[in-house]
């Protein structure tokens, strides 16, 4: 059926000066998105193409012609980098003031603030916490643990006992298809499918008395929401009546039923490119837009294939590579920036040779006036980057890591982020043996099981009350001591929550209770035989002021700030706030995935060989070598003015299966340094 771009859509009513002015500059297919009126927009962008640029003049526009009010839109991101950038311009090209009304977030977030109003539909109060991966699987070795699981012990003596990162990853991908237990039980190719499928069950039962969600059930339970509540339905659709999503082709099956839930027939614009997506073992759904295509036959498409960002001689080495790719939809971008650029292939003997050749690059790089910001250092996987930091730190190089452990990621940090989360919500028993545990005050998982068994069971559904009064029979009198102790320094910092004490203040009044971690760590700090581990304990100090910082920083940003809230952003629910004109002094390493999104004008892609990229699995199937042949694509695209790829005869002592076949694809030739 042919688009209404082709057969002529009905135009929208005569422009107003402002909205003339959005369009000065833009090219006319950019042009023609962000003056696209009601309907669906599928937008295909390529990489930079502007597609960031046409989102936002496309919300102003909008707003420009009186189509749409501020608070009625709706911009949803796959990241919250891409979510927080998306806030940062809007505010630049709009003001703050317009720009805070408009619901800029991630998927999670989205449902995160959906389901917050909706807890009690199933089965939690508005306090729930999230939990991670690493709660989720630390929940299903209990499981395949517990000899009292009589169903899951009965599957395992019939089916094998699987790892439990694989039933993680099972019931992941099964929630991103919006699976059931017992549909996923029919379905299972997995050999130990029924166990999967009891451990699903009991997980399920042991989140909701909790009081908890992953984030898997985030999306699961607003789909749930919107496709059997009508009435909720509609009330989101009024209130967004404009919906536009970023990189749609990454969205998994249970995103793109939730984009369509909220967007009905309604006013819907998605950004996408099939060349460039990337998380397939995420469950994004390879055919999601084709089904987008199907379910709004009328869309219109417009494709964006100028490339802004990258010379002609890298476009072209990444062209020939993509093409080879048969499931696609064909397209050739043009550089807009002409010719001048460099795209080539080095070979060196070892990957030392490899990575002292990418130290001594980035250093002349910087000498000549390069921003360091423009440097950016990728892999296929971080382990491959490892001796590029190692060289680049002998040789004095600043440098950041895309992916490695933040502030809200270290273990202290969330040790004490534990704390917080059992004050928020006094149901959640992952984060009571954490906190309980941390430090350590000869307190046992058996007891830490009988103060979970008692809080539901005498007090219903509170750890603090259930440790504050700890019944005769759990455990030792010091035992007993030590759980008062931390249950009553957790009560009084309670009770200055209920108070209405500063979310700062409550924050401190927690990592400095008796017996907490302060206490702990400035002990070890302070006499501490090990001078190794005196350094450890003043780095964990520092952390711990510097979460107390960030609870005031949040606390400054929001109005009102509640715990639960600063919890999801500590979870990366929601995105980073970002300062206009921030300059990162620091050269960027990655790994492609999390590079998505960047660029800079030197790229060096290390570690380019077969079986490393594509990597050894790909090579199972065609669709897996497809996706590394995008992540190849993806990588060269991220550069201005310079790509170079590297590869090495043998690594870690071992010789390597040779240069990548993307290489010979992209028409690149080696040249021995």
């Amino acid at each position: 059926m042919a688009s209404a771009l082709e057969t002529g859509a009905t135009p929208v009513k005569a422009r107003s000066p402002a909205a003339d002015g959005l369009l000065a500059g833009l090219t006319p297919e950019q042009a023609k998105a962000v003056s696209h009126g009601e309907g669906v927009l599928l937008l295909v962008a390529g990489p930079g193409a502007g597609k960031t640029k046409t989102l936002i003049h496309r919300i102003a526009f909008l707003l420009a012609q009186g189509l749409a009010d501020a608070g009625g839109i709706l911009a949803v991101t796959f990241s919250v980098r891409a979510a927080a950038e998306l806030r940062l311009r809007l505010a630049e090209l709009l003001g703050e003031q317009i720009a805070s009304q408009i619901s800029a977030a991630t998927f999670h977030s989205l449902c995160a603030r959906m389901l917050r109003e909706h807890a009690q539909i199933f089965g939690r109060s508005a306090n729930w916490t999230v939990y991670d991966q690493l709660e989720v699987r630390k929940v299903i070795d209990w499981l395949l643990s517990d000899r009292q699981r009589t169903e899951i012990q009965r599957a395992l003596e019939d089916f094998g006992r699987p790892a439990a990162s694989e039933v993680l990853q099972e019931i992941s991908l099964a929630k991103n298809r919006l699976l059931t237990p017992e549909s996923y039980k029919q379905a299972a190719r997995h050999p130990a499918g029924p166990v999967i499928a009891a451990v699903w069950r009991d997980t399920e039962r042991e989140l909701r008395r909790s009081n908890a969600l992953d984030f898997d059930d985030l999306l699961v339970l607003a789909v749930k929401l919107l496709s059997e509540h009508p009435h909720y339905r509609e009330l989101y659709r009024r209130r967004w009546p404009w919906i536009l999503v970023d990189e749609y082709q990454d969205t998994c099956h249970a995103q793109a039923v939730l984009v369509s839930l909220l967007a009905g027939d309604g006013n819907l614009c998605c950004v996408a490119d099939d060349d460039q997506s990337l998380y397939s073992f995420r469950g994004a759904d390879a055919d999601g837009l084709a089904r987008l295509a199907e379910r709004f036959p009328e869309h219109e498409r417009i494709v964006l294939a100028r490339n802004f960002r990258s010379h002609a001689e890298i476009l072209t080495a990444a062209g020939r590579s993509i093409a080879n790719n048969p499931d696609r939809v064909p397209k050739t971008l043009i550089a807009m920036r002409g010719d001048g650029g460099q795209a080539r292939a080095i070979a060196f003997a070892t990957e030392r040779e490899e990575a002292a050749w990418i130290a001594a690059t980035v250093a002349q790089e910087l000498n000549e006036g390069t921003p360091p910001g423009e440097i950016l250092l990728l892999a296929r996987t971080g382990y491959a980057n490892g001796l590029v930091q190692a060289a680049l730190a002998t040789a004095g190089i600043p440098h950041r890591v895309l992916g490695s452990l933040g502030l809200y990621e270290r273990s202290e940090v969330r040790d004490a982020l534990a704390y917080l989360t059992l004050i928020a919500n006094p149901a959640d028993a992952q984060a009571f043996r954490r906190a309980v545990a941390s430090p350590r005050r000869g307190i046992g998982e058996r007891t830490a099981g009988q103060i979970v068994a008692s809080a539901r069971g005498e007090h219903p559904g509170d750890l603090i009350a259930a440790s504050a009064a700890p019944g005769a029979e759990v455990g030792q009198r010091k035992t007993r001591e030590q759980l008062e102790r931390f249950g009553h320094g957790l009560e009084r910092a309670r009770a200055e929550l209920r108070d209405g004490r500063s979310l700062g203040h409550v924050t401190i009044s927690v990592v400095t209770m008796p017996g907490g971690l302060v206490a702990h760590h400035q002990t070890v700090a302070e006499h501490g035989s090990d001078p190794a581990h005196r350094r450890d304990a003043e780095r964990v100090l520092e952390d711990l002021r510097s979460l107390c910082r960030a609870v005031q920083a949040y606390e400054e940003r929001h109005d009102p700030p509640a715990l639960t809230g600063f919890l999801e952003h500590a979870r990366g629910l929601h995105a980073r706030e970002l300062t206009p004109g921030q300059e990162d002094r620091r050269i960027t390493v990655s790994t492609i995935h999390r590079a998505k999104g960047t660029e800079a004008r030197l790229v060096i892609l290390a570690g380019c060989e077969e079986r490393l990229l594509p990597s050894w699995r790909s090579l199972e199937t065609p669709d897996q070598l497809q996706e590394e042949r995008r992540l190849f694509y993806v990588a060269c695209t991220r550069a201005k003015d310079r790509l170079y790829i590297t590869h090495a005869a043998t690594r870690s002592g071992r010789d390597t299966a040779g240069p990548s076949r993307f290489l010979h694809e992209a028409g690149l030739l080696d040249r021995q340094v």
